[in-house]
């Protein structure tokens, strides 16, 4: 292939390793760990009900397309659901149980709808959400088919998309980070993905142009800020439509959230440019970044997470970029001495990869 890397055996190793390595980040009751460190014999710290539910999504759609796992998934949804009364979630982390429910056979969609609602009443609104718990809301009611069923999810459902459509995007196209507040102009690079994959659903399932025209326009923005070794930044100025700054560029951003939002984005528009860039993007978890690091260790039983300013540097440096942006755009430094790899992992990562690439392995060679 003169030299050309084989993406598509590249997602399926992924797959492999994402299967293998989820049941040690299992806790006892059947909730996955909030953390692994390759420095700590990657013992499981914390617990995490919201990467559980990520997991459940990634672990469904294997078994969508015939995958054998080592899960029972039945068990895990039920741990899901006996917690839903845990003061730990938010709004965004109920779309994430319809989502999943929507895999299962949907009997819970109303109850999650209920507890939803009520998560509403408490934190007043929508607009008190950060985009990526509105987007998914959004692509969790609709995901589930009882979303209509008693006129809760479809009047929230509206409401989401009124929220996405009119107060989250910006002239840039970029999409907000929230609807007020200072971090409001700020947005990371989750806001970007979890947005464009909920606008995409949007104009996918019911032709809502209006939908696909905001996805399309943050797209386009987000392929002129992809970085020459195909990185995708982490936070932004949604005024400028520049980068704030660059770190930490996530593994889980290159393999799993980036071709999520554009393999969808180009489902949604025909527009293959999109597919394209979440391709390369994956470049650099083999190496194709600024410190020529393989971010995938099997040996070690790791993605690496992250390549981060060095300790002690990164808020600092966030938090004056961040200031100078109100003035200006921010020339962007590299400067290889002051990084390193973030030898950490989460388990919502591979659920991420399961649901990224599941049954999609093909279009990885797609450009």
């Amino acid at each position: 292939m003169n030299g050309e890397p084989d993406r598509i055996a590249h997602v399926r190793s992924l797959e492999r390793f994402a299967l293998a390595k989820l049941p040690s980040m299992q806790m006892a009751d059947g909730v996955f760990c909030h953390e692994v460190r390759a420095d700590d014999g990657c013992r499981p710290q914390g617990r995490s009900l919201r990467y559980t539910m990520i997991v459940l999504i990634g672990l469904l759609r294997a078994e969508e397309h015939g995958i054998e796992h080592p899960f029972h998934t039945g068990a895990l949804r039920t741990r899901v659901l006996s917690e839903l009364d845990s003061d730990d979630l938010t709004p965004g982390d109920f779309g994430l149980a319809l989502w999943a429910e929507s895999r299962a056979d949907g009997s819970a969609a109303e109850e999650i709808v209920a507890r939803l609602e009520g998560a509403l009443g408490k934190r007043s609104s929508l607009g008190a959400l950060i985009t990526p718990d509105l987007a998914w809301i959004v692509i969790g009611l609709s995901e589930s088919e009882a979303r209509g069923e008693s006129g809760a999810g479809e009047r929230i459902l509206s409401e989401a998309r009124r929220e996405l459509l009119e107060e989250r995007r910006s002239d840039s196209g970029l999409l907000l980070h929230t609807s007020r507040g200072p971090r409001r102009r700020f947005p990371n690079f989750a806001s970007q993905a979890y947005g464009i994959l909920a606008l995409s659903l949007l104009a996918r399932g019911g032709e809502d142009e209006q939908a696909r025209e905001a996805a399309r326009a943050a797209g386009n923005r987000l392929l002129d800020l992809q970085l020459p070794d195909g990185g995708w930044p982490w936070i932004l100025d949604a005024h400028r439509g520049t980068i704030v700054e660059p770190y930490e560029i996530y593994s889980v951003h290159q393999d799993s959230m980036a071709p999520m939002a554009m393999n969808s984005l180009t489902e949604a528009t025909g527009d293959a440019r999109f597919r394209a860039s979440a391709a390369y993007g994956l470049d650099w978890v083999w190496g194709q970044n600024e410190l020529g690091q393989q971010m995938f260790d099997p040996g070690v039983g790791m993605i690496y997470r992250s390549i981060r300013r060095r300790e002690g540097l990164d808020r600092a440096a966030l938090y004056g970029r961040t200031a100078a942006s109100y003035v200006r755009a921010p020339k962007l430094k590299e400067n290889p001495r002051g990084l390193e790899v973030n030898r950490t992992d989460r388990p919502y990562h591979l659920g991420w990869v399961l649901e990224a690439w599941t049954g999609k392995e093909e279009t990885a060679a797609l450009t």
